[in-house]
């Protein structure tokens, strides 16, 4: 009978870790953190301006500052630009091999996007202000990093930017 009340006790001393060995890797992935390091953007020119594109390359850094191996299944966000007086959305930034986050460390997502001429006419000046004269301008990355852990899927938001220009 003495051991039947040993095993709750155990498992009160464990703590919830014990438990739901899922909340140390949630907790973990609530303490990433994400930067936009790197926005390197062209503009390809063409004749009619309808089939110019600009191409953005974006490089995010995340730092894991947990003993936990993170690994984000899917990474997505919205890219905008703030400039000239204005905030532009320029489109969805998916990250298509999500994200193995090495433990107390930083890990780099790399992405290549090609954006029409057509899903940017309203911020093509300020665009062109930005990329082609290196006016002033904000890049910025709100999105999501999805992650599963023991079958339970959980989503951890993000938001980064990064100065560009003068």
């Amino acid at each position: 009978m003495r051991r039947l009340w040993a095993l709750p006790m155990l498992m009160v001393l464990a703590g919830c870790d014990a438990l739901n060995p899922a909340l140390r890797y949630q907790e973990a992935a609530w303490q990433l953190r994400f930067t936009l390091d790197r926005v390197d953007a062209r503009i390809d020119l063409a004749f009619p301006p309808e089939r110019s594109h600009l191409r953005l390359l974006l490089d995010v850094g995340v730092d894991n500052p947990s003993d936990q191996r993170l690994r984000a299944r899917r990474v997505t966000g919205d890219l905008r630009l703030q400039a000239q007086g204005g905030d532009f959305a320029l489109g969805s930034v998916s990250f298509p091999e999500g994200a193995d986050i090495a433990p107390q460390g930083r890990s780099s997502l790399k992405v290549e996007v090609a954006l029409g001429y057509a899903d940017l006419k309203t911020a093509w000046g300020p665009l062109s202000g930005a990329v082609l004269r290196h006016e002033p301008a904000t890049w910025s990355l709100a999105g999501e990093a999805r992650f599963e852990a023991l079958g339970l899927e959980f989503g951890v938001p993000f938001h980064t930017q990064k100065e560009s220009g003068r």
